[in-house]
């Protein structure tokens, strides 16, 4: 049966990639993207259609999402597609219909980002998650519709690159973006490397919040979420935490050298 489903999800994407027809898939999650909704983003019951001349994701209450696929500039899988939803939220350019701290576990959930230019020219983004009977062949349609490349971590790579080859791979650096001035660390600070010599040694702020799950952006970088340990260069860094549904919490702080802050904060 699932040889089936396989030969049959290869055939739809040839048909796909050789005609205008569409290939439609109806096992989708809705994680956020332009469309604000109460959809329940545990529901499957949503459908993508991906065709050479539009991607459509229609939700259960009837909105959809319409993408041109012309105007996608990058697609993104699993671990780098949570990843890129910090940045997504920071330019303001994703909705979300839950709290986002459901997404950053690493939990084998084969999420797909979508990121492309509205018609007007504004940057917006689009969060699926694909059934783990269909992710493959959902990739394979978006790269043969888009023909932008697709970001992936490293630890990722192995589950899809027999599906979309690796000409169509971009492989992500396996920690959170870089440069950033925010590297959250789970580490204890005694087993943390001491700098170069000549260098500063950096400053610890630890956050946690009620309710936990907070997103956390350092100078509008993604820096994790909370409960969370931010080890910073000496300076002065603006602090800002973010959890849907609650108001939205921002700071400035100056850390010093080898200093260490604790903050509790209540949103």
């Amino acid at each position: 049966m699932r040889f089936f489903r396989q030969v049959t999800s290869r055939f739809l994407i040839f048909a796909l990639l050789g005609s205008a027809e569409a290939t439609t898939f109806d096992k989708i999650r809705y994680n956020g993207g332009t469309v604000s909704t109460n959809v329940d983003p545990e529901d499957w019951h949503n459908q993508l259609t991906v065709a050479s001349d539009r991607i459509v994701l229609a939700l259960k209450d009837g909105q959809s999402v319409n993408t041109d696929p012309a105007l996608v500039s990058n697609l993104s899988y699993g671990q780098e597609a949570h990843r890129r939803v910090g940045t997504m939220i920071a330019l303001g350019i994703l909705l979300t219909p839950i709290a986002l701290f459901g997404l950053f576990h690493k939990t084998r959930l084969h999420y797909i980002g979508v990121e492309y230019r509205t018609p007007d020219g504004k940057n917006a983004g689009l969060l699926s998650q694909a059934h783990k009977d269909n992710y493959r062949a959902v990739l394979q349609a978006l790269r043969g519709a888009t023909h932008a490349p697709i970001s992936v971590s490293e630890e990722d790579r192995k589950y899809i690159a027999s599906a979309v080859g690796d000409s169509g791979l971009q492989t992500a650096p396996a920690a959170a973006p870089a440069p950033t001035p925010a590297t959250p660390s789970a580490q204890d600070p005694a087993s943390t490397p001491r700098p170069a010599p000549g260098m500063p040694e950096k400053g610890t702020i630890i956050l946690a919040t009620n309710p936990p799950g907070a997103s956390v952006f350092v100078n509008e970088s993604f820096a994790g979420q909370t409960p969370a340990k931010l080890r910073l260069a000496p300076g002065k860094y603006r602090i800002r935490l973010f959890l849907q549904g609650l108001k939205e919490w921002q700071q400035e702080i100056e850390v010093f050298e080898g200093s260490e802050v604790n903050l509790q904060i209540k949103l």
